[in-house]
């Protein structure tokens, strides 16, 4: 008996309302439903009835073409990027310039050694200046750094280049002596 009422019902619960929260499509859908039913319910003719049923499909129309499809595409934009759970686990994407100094820094970037008394960054100045920051001790003078410092330009210049960005990234120097030691 038990058997029976279960075979019985199954059809009678798979095609009833889900007990889930529904998405704006099928909310949209029912509520265009609604309204037919209501507008059917109070039809005289049949000119009415065929004009709820037009009514009727356009509301599904414009619940599949506009709703539905951004609802879609949020649901996949959501899906694809994982919610941070700390700062800095976020994606983040850098401005050209960041990019380009990024890449610059991690070729050019060099500490002051005993053999070669100097040291060459390079660093994000403005939103379209990289920054090459040289600090140099004696016996190396300003004179001898000029090539090294050129040669950095030429880098960045040719990166730039192959870039696509040559027309609009700017170079800047900052020479200084390191501070006398005590």
């Amino acid at each position: 008996m038990n058997v029976r009422l279960l075979f019985a019902l199954l059809p009678l619960l798979s095609l009833g309302p889900p007990l889930y929260a529904q998405d704006p499509c099928s909310d949209c859908f029912n509520a265009a439903e609604g309204e037919a039913r209501k507008c059917l319910e109070s039809v005289i003719g049949p000119s009415e009835r065929n004009a709820c049923l037009d009514i009727r499909h356009e509301q599904m129309k414009a619940c599949t073409a506009n709703e539905c499809t951004v609802q879609r595409e949020l649901s996949v934009t959501t899906e694809s990027q994982a919610t941070p759970g700390r700062p800095g686990l976020g994606a983040y994407i850098p401005t050209e310039i960041e990019w380009l100094a990024l890449v610059m820094r991690a070729s050019l970037r060099r500490e002051a050694t005993t053999d070669s008394p100097y040291s060459l960054d390079v660093v994000l100045a403005a939103p379209d200046t990289i920054q090459l920051l040289v600090r140099y001790r004696p016996p190396m003078t300003r004179d001898s750094l000029d090539k090294t410092i050129e040669a950095a330009r030429e880098a960045i210049k040719n990166q730039a280049r192959n870039y696509g960005w040559d027309k609009w990234v700017k170079i800047r120097e900052t020479v200084e002596l390191y501070p006398a030691q005590k």
